[in-house]
């Protein structure tokens, strides 16, 4: 699979592309396979993880840092629930309940965490990747949208929404934000 990967690549991509699979594939369908069950369709969810990665390798600078990992991370995750969401007509289980029964699998909370960074963690996955995305990586919103898999419009939306959840968990860790 590895060579169908690459050759979607420009050569200067190949190298940095090759080391990215072999570091995180097996993160990727343990994670994929935490949010589908099966293990053809976590594989089916990494290679389409894998496809998306090939445009936006002009993204990734290091490999082995911590925005890497939650960047590919991320995308598995959304492949994972796109192929949850054709597959959902053959299950009866909400997607909620699976959200709910996920956890991150690379959490690295510490100590150091600011009480927004511990809050936006606490936010639903959904939330979660595009806070990450916009706010900590810089990501603009057609670029986080592809990845995505969803429309600007959706997104926006769920920034508008995020917001408000994140206000609320402030809150509740009595944090107030000036506006």
């Amino acid at each position: 699979m590895l060579v169908l990967y690459l050759s979607l690549l420009d050569g200067e991509d190949e190298g940095k592309f090759e080391r990215l699979y072999y570091k995180y594939r097996g993160l990727m369908f343990t994670c994929a396979k935490e949010i589908l069950k099966d293990d053809v369709l976590a594989e089916d969810a990494v290679h389409e993880a894998f496809l998306r990665l090939t445009k936006h390798m002009k993204g990734i600078d290091e490999v082995k840092c911590n925005k890497t990992l939650r960047f590919v991370v991320i995308v598995v995750e959304s492949a994972a629930k796109d192929i949850y969401r054709k597959e959902k007509r053959f299950r009866h289980i909400p997607w909620e309940d699976v959200e709910a029964q996920y956890n991150f699998p690379v959490q690295e909370i510490t100590e150091s965490l600011t009480d927004v960074e511990k809050a936006i963690l606490k936010l639903p996955l959904t939330y979660r990747q595009i806070f990450q995305m916009k706010f900590a990586w810089g990501y603009p919103n057609k670029e986080i949208a592809e990845v995505l898999n969803i429309r600007e419009g959706t997104l926006r939306q769920r920034i508008s929404r995020g917001k408000e959840i994140l206000r609320n968990l402030l809150e509740e860790m009595e944090v107030y934000v000036d506006e």
